[in-house]
C-alpha cells in the first residue's frame, strides 16, 4: 500500500484521467509482480537437488516394525515427508505389540509384515524435454550434480523430497528417483502427476503377493490382521487365511472372523488392503 501511495505522490502532478487509470492499473498489478518476484526467488539456487546416476536400485533396510509405523502414517497424512521421530516412536510400539502377538500366538510367528514397493523410489514418465533435461546433465557425471532442468516446480519437487539419484531409461523415457526413506511414496507420485512434463508417477511395486501383516490403533487397542498366503504367490497366491487379533494393555485377543468383519477397525484394514 506504500508503494502504491508513493507511485501516487510521484504522478500527482498530472490529474489527467489517463495517468489515473494508468495509476489504477500498476497498483492492482503490484501485488502480481511481488508475488511473481517472491516465487522467482522461492524457485532459487537451492531448489535443484545435488543427485548422481543410480544404475541400479538401492533402497534402505526396513525394519518390520518401521515398515507397518510407515504404511500407517502415510495414511494418515498427505504430507511429502513423514516426521521422522513420530515414526520411530510408533515402531517401537509396534515392535512391542508384535513381540507379545508372536508369544501368545507362535503359530503365526514366521508371517511378517511384507512391502509392497520399495521404500523411497519413485518411477516417472515424463515428456521428452523433460527426459532429455535431466538425462543430459546426467549424462557424462562421475559425481554429484544440480539437477536444475528448467521446469522449476519439477526441481523444487525433488529437492523437497530429497531426490538423491536418478536412473534415466531411455527406451522407455522412465526416470527411476530415488528420494528419501521418509517420503510420503502415495503423497509425492500425486504431487509429481500435477506437475507440466510429467505423464506418471508410481511406486516402484514388488511384482506377486504372499503372507503379510497389516494394523492399526483404535481407542487403544491394537487391532492387527495376520494374512497367511500361499501356492504359486509369484502368480498371485492360490490359497489366502486371515487371523484378527486385538492387542490392549498386555492382553492379546484372536478375534473370530465373523466378530472381526463386524467391528468398525477391522473392517477398514481389510478394505484398504482389499482383503477377503
Amino acid at each position: 500500500m506504500d508503494k502504491c501511495l508513493f507511485l501516487h505522490q510521484a504522478h500527482s502532478g498530472n490529474t489527467a484521467r489517463k495517468m489515473n487509470l494508468r495509476f489504477a492499473v500498476i497498483c492492482l498489478l503490484l501485488p502480481v509482480a511481488w508475488s511473481l518476484s517472491t516465487n522467482t526467488q522461492a524457485w532459487g539456487e537451492a531448489a535443484a537437488p545435488m543427485v548422481v546416476r543410480a544404475e541400479s536400485p538401492n533402497p534402505p533396510v526396513v525394519s518390520e516394525a518401521a515398515l507397518l509405523a510407515h504404511r500407517i502414517l502415510a495414511r494418515e497424512s498427505d504430507e511429502l515427508l513423514l516426521d521422522e521421530e513420530r515414526r520411530s516412536e510408533l515402531a517401537r510400539e509396534i515392535e512391542g505389540v508384535l513381540k507379545q502377538l508372536r508369544y501368545a500366538h507362535p503359530e503365526i510367528a514366521k508371517i511378517s509384515a511384507r512391502a509392497a514397493h520399495l521404500p523411497g523410489v519413485l518411477l516417472l514418465g515424463v515428456k521428452p524435454g523433460l527426459f532429455r533435461a535431466v538425462a543430459d546433465l546426467l549424462e557424462d557425471e562421475n559425481g554429484p550434480v544440480a539437477l536444475r532442468t528448467g521446469n522449476a516446480a519439477f526441481d523444487a519437487l525433488n529437492a523437497k523430497l530429497g531426490l538423491k539419484a536418478v536412473q534415466p531409461y531411455r527406451h522407455t523415457g522412465v526416470l527411476v528417483m530415488h528420494v528419501s526413506a521418509r517420503a510420503n511414496v502415495g503423497a509425492a507420485g500425486r504431487a509429481y502427476r500435477k506437475l507440466a512434463g510429467v505423464e506418471y508417477a508410481e511406486p516402484d511395486a514388488h511384482l506377486g503377493d504372499g503372507s503379510d501383516v497389516e494394523a492399526a490403533k483404535s481407542n487403544g487397542a491394537w487391532h492387527i490382521v495376520v494374512r497367511k498366503a500361499w501356492g504359486d504367490c509369484t502368480a498371485g497366491c492360490i490359497y489366502k487365511k486371515l487371523f484378527f487379533f486385538t492387542v490392549k494393555g498386555g492382553q492379546v485377543e484372536r478375534v473370530e472372523p465373523a466378530r472381526a468383519v463386524d467391528t468398525l477397525a477391522f473392517r477398514k484394514l481389510l478394505w484398504i488392503r482389499r482383503w477377503r
